[in-house]
């Protein structure tokens, strides 16, 4: 099961699962809207808490994705291009990436994300 943990201080999310379920949430956000429950982690270490749902949502009048903690869940909404990419990040990561590795998608480094959404991690589950 996916889990994100979320760091107050700097708003960070890491997003973390086994491959298999990387790929999966990546093709959940190829769909209109949709959730999904999460892992409660209860030593989320070095993160301050685990948040309980990922909620999401095609915005067709958006041109970026949002993506924002909100008391326990995790709110991604934006244009379906910008979710595709989003769903393309996820995957190539969980496809390609070695074990140890993470990925930092944020904005700027990424244009589609919106400059208010929380930075995120994507990592495998140790």
């Amino acid at each position: 099961m996916l889990q994100i943990l979320y760091s107050g201080e700097t708003r960070e999310l890491e997003l973390s699962g086994t491959r298999q379920e990387l790929l999966a949430f990546g093709q959940l956000l190829r769909e209109k809207a949709g959730n999904c429950d999460l892992l409660e982690n209860r030593r989320p270490f070095p993160y301050e808490r685990s948040l309980s749902e990922i909620a999401f949502q095609e915005e067709p009048e958006s041109a970026t994705v949002s993506i924002r903690a909100e008391a326990q869940i995790v709110r991604i909404q934006g244009a379906r291009e910008a979710l595709d990419l989003l769903a393309d990040n996820i995957e190539g990561f969980a496809s390609e990436a070695d074990a140890s590795d993470h990925c930092h998608v944020d904005s700027p480094t990424y244009d589609y994300i919106a400059p208010e959404s929380d930075p995120l991690v994507i990592a495998f589950m140790q």
